[in-house]
């Protein structure tokens, strides 16, 4: 397949973005960290190391896909071809020769975190996944009153850690919305899946099956209600590298989200353990233990406390970020004004020996005069 076909140039009026959000004229990149030295986007940038055929073709399929009418299904084959296309390129480069595999996946998985960051607007959440996910996201709200109890599981009570793993499962979760590449959105998943597993072996102290640890994603999402979660899904299953997406530990947790959604989706009063009556009076608002379900969804206040604190690491970064880029710019401004110094000497130097010259010829003209 030609990727590449009728292809605009990849620079003219457009702006490349990286995993995070940033773009591509954006500095600050710490070279010596593991991760950003082996990730694509900070080699797409710098231009070291790549050859120019992945750099960009890689672009240009971006710019392809940007401006392409056509719909999600075919857009998303293109992008799982893309991803072997170029997968096959970088494990041929030269430059990679004697490296690692694990090595060569950070930049196959830099590769396409790049390429979804920058496409994200044109395949998330299109029009044919919006009514779906306003049908969902209604149906999570009107489960608030929902309790550990109603899905026949119970959670210690005043113990603190089992509050911060349930509240750190429904942070993951919230920010799986904000996140932009499908690789961010399943590694929220993953956290999320493992402070529930952490919670559940401090509640049983052993190791959860699938039985006790369903229920309880369920209600996590419930209490979190993230937003748009079936495009969330779909983007996943689209976009994701398919091999990746149903092995391992991310195709376990991703096939449980899976699963609580396809509950919540199709959830009747058989499904709890409550009477249809007050299935009924509940999903009218008539709920007489709201404070409850209320209290358990705040876990303790710890969400709102993990949110500030994740919000405050993200600013050191940002901070550290900023400390890096000033401390370039001083060095190299320090480099200018030595060179600027240097030249400013010369130009000294030369004025006095013209001026030295000068004189000489002036003496000369006046003693022969004389």
């Amino acid at each position: 397949m030609d990727f590449f076909k009728n292809s605009s140039s990849p620079r003219i009026g457009k702006k490349f973005t990286d995993s995070e959000g940033n773009s591509d004229d954006d500095s600050g990149v710490d070279p010596s960290s593991d991760s950003n030295l082996f990730s694509y986007y900070f080699m797409l940038r710098t231009g070291k190391g790549l050859d120019p055929v992945i750099t960009d073709n890689t672009k240009k399929f971006i710019l392809r896909i940007r401006s392409s009418n056509q719909p999600v299904k075919v857009k998303s084959q293109e992008v799982q071809h893309f991803y072997k296309y170029m997968t096959e390129k970088i494990q041929k480069f030269p430059f990679f020769e004697g490296y690692n595999s694990e090595t060569v996946d950070k930049l196959v998985v830099g590769m396409e975190r790049f390429v979804m960051v920058n496409i994200c607007g044109n395949v998330f959440n299109v029009q044919e996944d919006c009514q779906q996910n306003a049908i969902l996201d209604e149906k999570i709200r009107s489960l608030h009153w929902i309790l550990p109890k109603h899905l026949d599981f119970n959670l210690p009570q005043d113990n603190e850690l089992t509050d911060r793993q349930l509240a750190l499962a429904q942070y993951y979760l919230l920010e799986m919305s904000k996140k932009r590449s499908p690789h961010d959105k399943v590694s929220c998943i993953v956290l999320c899946c493992k402070a529930l597993h952490e919670l559940l072996k401090v509640a049983n102290s052993n190791e959860a099956g699938a039985d006790e640890f369903l229920p309880i994603l369920i209600y996590s999402i419930i209490v979190a209600a993230p937003s748009n979660l079936h495009s969330t899904i779909q983007y996943i299953d689209r976009f994701y590298p398919p091999d990746r997406l149903t092995s391992g530990e991310t195709g376990y947790n991703f096939t449980n989200m899976c699963c609580a959604i396809q509950f919540l989706e199709s959830v009747t009063p058989d499904k709890l353990t409550l009477s249809n009556d007050e299935y009924e009076r509940y999903m009218d608002g008539h709920s007489s233990h709201l404070e409850e379900a209320m209290s358990n969804k705040f876990a303790s206040g710890l969400l709102e406390n993990i949110s500030k604190a994740k919000d405050c690491e993200e600013k050191l970064r940002q901070l550290q970020g900023y400390q890096s880029k000033l401390r370039d710019n001083t060095a190299k401004l320090r480099i200018d004004i030595e060179k600027e110094k240097d030249n400013f000497m010369k130009s000294v130097l030369e004025v006095k020996s013209k001026y030295s010259m000068v004189t000489v010829e002036v003496n000369k003209i006046l003693n022969d005069e004389y």
